[in-house]
């Protein structure tokens, strides 16, 4: 692990964060009802699907529009999408789940075959998934809760098992992928889960030691650098839990100390490399609004500071964190508030002002950072999936609609 401090005790290295590290699996951004139909070979082949931008407030459901499931970025030019089409979203869905990828930042997406599982929806079975993670070109996981792994960038997929139960959420870097498991109640508010961990192309998984939670709901996973975290509200309570150690799994992983989010309604954590860390804290919600604080980390979470508070409008749900200090905070019901300074000033962007008016009327809007200055957002609900892409640090977001 990079940096002078090291609460964890836990080996010290000095690798860069990876892209990938960035990319907390966009696990919380799935959505619809649908199952998908096997794909065949030679998708490289296949012509790319025009880019195009959707008129505001247009429903990105409507005809030969692909509503979006779930997005992975390796690097501000190379993403994945998993979506359904139009008719997935109807009271009996068509059962077609597809894939598309991105070389050149989102203007053109190619077809590529999707894994033989059904999708995620109330009795699809302990196969179906709902989210991906991709690594790089080659290597990529399409889960929640079943898990299927490609090595050749999607040519085929096979289903793999781990201990534990279902996964609930999947992170990677340092060369190695998490994978949080376990099980929650029918409600969905009470999970308990363990983490375990793999080499990223490996099919063999081993428990993190001491990496075991209880949350309400799903927890949040990342890698930034060597560490893995873990964070989680648990049930009833309100108190948090933030748990730390080395990806590899090599020793236990510790809650940190000094935690100056113990209690709050919600709470959404990121990582950057160089043990930063970033903590946004929001308090009881109610008409759309909720009180924020937020704090800021440079060692590993052994000391923090306060930084300016971000807007009350929304719910905190998601945060992510770039090396070079831009910041996206989002949620439900509320739009995407941006600091490019560390914390020290929020922004948002009039771009997304017709997202963002569809995120007040219960529409999440979840924004990944993919580098210092790029990174994508999703929407989804009844009448939109929509991503959104920037390369100006959120200064401006780009409605794509892929076809």
């Amino acid at each position: 692990m990079a940096g002078k401090h090291n609460p964890a005790g836990w080996p010290r290295r000095s690798r860069l964060l990876p892209y990938a590290a960035l990319l907390i699996a966009a696990a919380s951004l799935a959505a619809a009802c649908a199952h998908q139909i096997p794909a065949g070979n030679g998708a490289d082949a296949r012509p790319a699907a025009r880019l195009a931008i959707a008129e505001p407030g247009a429903p990105a459901a409507s005809a030969h529009r692909l509503a979006l499931v779930s997005a992975s970025f390796t690097s501000p030019s190379k993403g994945w999408l998993l979506a359904v089409p139009p008719c997935a979203l109807n009271t009996k869905p068509c059962r077609i789940l597809l894939l598309r990828r991105t070389t050149d930042g989102g203007k053109t997406w190619a077809d590529k075959p999707a894994p033989d599982a059904p999708f995620a929806s109330p009795g699809s079975g302990g196969d179906a998934v709902g989210s991906i993670l991709f690594t790089s070109s080659r290597d990529g996981w399409a889960f929640g809760p079943g898990l299927w792994q490609t090595r050749d960038g999607g040519a085929t997929w096979r289903r793999l098992s781990i201990p534990g139960g279902p996964v609930l959420t999947m992170a990677a870097g340092d060369g190695r992928v998490l994978a949080a498991t376990g099980r929650c109640t029918a409600s969905g508010q009470d999970c308990r889960f363990g983490v375990y961990t793999s080499r990223t192309g490996s099919t063999t998984w081993r428990p993190v030691p001491a990496a075991t939670a209880r949350g309400a709901g799903a927890p949040a996973l990342f890698v930034a650098g060597h560490t893995g975290y873990l964070a989680s509200n648990l049930p009833l309570h309100g108190r948090t839990v933030l748990l730390a150690g080395p990806v590899t799994g090599s020793a236990r992983w510790r809650p940190l100390r000094n935690n100056p989010c113990m209690r709050p309604s919600s709470m959404a954590v990121a990582a950057a490399a160089g043990g930063r860390l970033f903590i946004g804290c929001g308090s009881e919600p109610g008409a759309g609004q909720q009180l924020k604080t937020a704090y800021l980390s440079g060692d590993y979470g052994r000391t923090w500071r306060r930084v300016a508070n971000p807007p009350s409008g929304g719910y905190i749900g998601s945060a992510s964190m770039t090396r070079g200090g831009t910041i996206f905070l989002s949620g439900g019901r509320m739009d995407i508030y941006v600091s490019r300074n560390r914390g020290r000033s929020w922004h948002v962007s009039q771009s997304l002002n017709s997202a963002a008016s569809q995120a007040g009327a219960g529409f999440d809007l979840l924004a990944v950072a993919t580098g210092n200055t790029t990174g994508y957002a999703t929407q989804r609900g009844v009448y939109r999936q929509q991503l959104w892409l920037t390369g100006d640090g959120g200064r401006r977001w780009t409605p794509v609609t892929v076809r």
